[in-house]
């Protein structure tokens, strides 16, 4: 559901509680990486992918969408590669592509066995990416274009963080938000046996889980979370790209935590040794299997 405006403030501070909170867990011996590439696409004249809404086509820029990668590897070991799109699903065939590319790149080390990618589900971005007749019926078909953004996106943020490969630890946490995200049919929601409603404080998940990266050299990294709110914020009229609620949050909290690193030991920093903080968040995994919010941080090379 629509994420009312007000909640925008107390989700970004409640991230960053969360981030600053000891996990409950943690374990280290890892190696992070961390990578973000612009996935924007056509912006005039592409139906929008979401709401299957024939009139809805693009027609500027609320603000730009992103890939944004992290990979965890054990040293010596297995890693796995997670990329989150600014997009309203991930797409076999654009997922099929960028194993390929990777295949060439980097021969069997990231394949369908590793590589994982997802999506805000964001109702504003631009269609035409996926292979199925049924998501690309509104787009009167497959648009190139929007195909090739993603997946040179994607594949550009993934090389991106496995050259950023560094050591560190990773930290749980969870915490609930109470103001974020309301249940869109709650009068079908009382048709469930009161057994079953009693089991809950509310008639919608409130609980965030929160992953955390902690680099060796540069300490909190970035974060992944999943939180059930749905990317409908921008309405089914709206005609301007953009990550919606969740794309939103993370914009942010990367303007957040790269303010917060101008004035470090009293100077500003120039741009290329700033460490580049970038956020997002997603439907909750229960909600959506292919979901998981995170937030990265990528250093300038």
């Amino acid at each position: 559901m629509a994420l009312p405006s007000y909640a925008y403030c107390s989700w970004i501070l409640f991230l960053v509680l969360l981030q600053n909170v000891g996990g409950c867990l943690s374990s280290s011996n890892y190696l992070i990486g961390l990578g973000s590439h612009d996935i924007t696409g056509p912006a005039a004249d592409v139906n929008m992918m979401g709401y299957a809404n024939m009139e809805q086509i693009t027609s500027g820029v609320h603000f730009r969408l992103h890939a944004r990668t992290f990979i965890v590897a054990e040293p010596q070991g297995s890693r796995v590669v997670f990329v989150n799109l600014d997009a309203c699903m991930a797409s076999q065939i654009v997922t099929t592509k960028v194993l390929e590319r990777l295949k060439a790149r980097y021969g069997d080390l990231y394949t369908e066995q590793n590589v994982a990618i997802s999506g805000t589900h964001t109702h504003a971005g631009p269609g035409g990416y996926l292979q199925y007749v049924l998501y690309i019926v509104t787009s009167l078909g497959f648009v190139r274009q929007s195909f090739d953004a993603i997946v040179d996106g994607i594949e550009k943020s993934i090389i991106q963080a496995h050259e950023n490969l560094q050591p560190g630890s990773i930290f749980i946490n969870r915490g609930e938000i109470l103001v974020a995200g309301v249940n869109r049919s709650p009068s079908a929601y009382l048709n469930n046996p009161a057994s079953e409603r009693n089991k809950y404080k509310c008639n919608v998940d409130k609980e965030m889980t929160l992953i955390k990266f902690m680099d060796d050299e540069w300490g909190p990294v970035g974060a992944f979370n999943w939180f059930a709110t749905h990317g409908t914020s921008m309405s089914r009229t709206n005609s301007l790209i953009s990550g919606d609620n969740k794309g939103a949050a993370a914009r942010f909290m990367e303007d957040w935590q790269r303010d917060s690193l101008k004035g470090f030991n009293g100077i500003y920093l120039h741009n290329d040794v700033i460490p580049r903080r970038v956020s997002t968040i997603l439907s909750d995994f229960r909600e959506n299997s292919n979901g998981s919010p995170f937030s990265l941080r990528v250093r300038y090379i």
